[in-house]
């Protein structure tokens, strides 16, 4: 297969019930099985998608239609968001791509449905949206040309575009918003999703993380990778909670009362973590292993309980002798008496 050709996927996920639809677009490059573009965005009203054929629509199409509707203040911002985020780690994870590329090859159209519905649960809850999607093979210059083309129909439509701002479609390598920290994250490294853990107390404020500090994170179960990387950690309690670790930040960066910050935790597993509110504090790395703290919590509950176990041997030997010398008494009164 030529170097030049690429996948373009596009899909509209409709659930009724929740109120939430989402149009989604992006180019896949196939010899690095990697999502090099994408453009998503979650609306509360199906009629704000219009009536996208997705077999017709170009993916230029598609990003002017996100774009205008985020322009125009129709999204869902924070589903938006943490769809980007969600599918911009998967669209860099080797087993997800990986599994997506073999899905189209084979035109597996119920696994390519499932995995799509994996990834928008993940961000908009449990749900059985409906899934319609369209993938092909095309040619960059081809691709190319039909973008030229839609932007030259758009242009002709001035009661809609004129005042809209210059539109590009969202790239891993030029995305103002999003992907100005993608730089600090090394080609090659495995990309996790992740959580901060919360001291609303104690804790650092995120507007102020700075590249250096260590802060406790919790890894989140996607895929095969990351729960591959949590396995081998041992993070997993019987329970089958994840056990939180330190993590180190890269960078972070705050846009307006939004913060981003790209967190390491080995050599070269990474992650991204989005807020709407920098004003949220985390906790801080204490320089003590998790299993230490939690060794420590169970010597302190043993010797407690040590400690209680002697009170309460003292008491009984002191309740004894009194009772021993309270029988003596009356042993010698009665005595006395008869």
């Amino acid at each position: 297969m030529s170097s030049n050709q690429v996948y373009t996927l596009q899909f509209i996920s409709r659930d009724t019930p929740s109120s939430i639809y989402i149009l989604f677009t992006s180019v896949i490059d196939i010899q690095q099985a990697k999502m090099e573009k994408l453009e998503v965005i979650a609306v509360g009203q199906v009629e704000n998608l219009g009536s996208v054929q997705l077999s017709v629509s170009t993916h230029k199409d598609i990003v002017k239609l996100c774009q205008k509707l985020k322009y125009e203040g129709k999204q869902l911002k924070s589903l938006t968001n943490k769809l980007t985020e969600l599918f911009q780690t998967n669209g860099k994870s080797d087993d997800f791509m990986e599994q997506l590329i073999h899905y189209f090859n084979s035109e597996d159209n119920d696994q390519i449905k499932y995995i799509l519905n994996q990834v928008i649960n993940q961000a908009a809850g449990n749900s059985k949206p409906d899934i319609q999607f369209f993938y092909t093979i095309l040619d960059r210059s081809r691709l190319n040309e039909e973008s030229q083309e839609s932007l030259l129909e758009d242009a002709s439509s001035e009661e809609v575009d004129e005042d809209l701002p210059p539109l590009e479609p969202t790239s891993f390598e030029a995305k103002k918003a999003v992907e100005t920290l993608e730089k600090f994250i090394p080609s090659g490294s495995r990309v996790i999703p992740m959580k901060y853990v919360l001291s609303p107390v104690s804790g650092i404020q995120i507007s102020t993380l700075k590249p250096g500090d260590k802060i406790m994170i919790q890894l989140l179960k996607s895929d095969s990778s990351s729960q591959s990387i949590i396995e081998s950690m041992k993070l997993e309690t019987p329970e089958g909670q994840i056990r939180p670790l330190p993590g180190t930040v890269v960078a972070s960066k705050n846009n307006g009362v939004e913060n981003e910050t790209v967190i390491q935790i080995g050599s070269d597993v990474f992650g991204k973590i989005y807020e709407e509110e920098n004003s949220i504090k985390v906790r801080p790395y204490s320089g003590e292993k998790p299993a230490l703290i939690e060794e420590k919590r169970s010597l302190s509950k043993s010797s407690s309980r040590g400690s209680k176990t002697s009170e309460d041997s003292g008491l009984l030997i002191t309740i004894l002798i009194a009772l021993g010398v309270l029988g003596i008494a009356m042993t010698a009164i009665f005595l006395f008496l008869f």
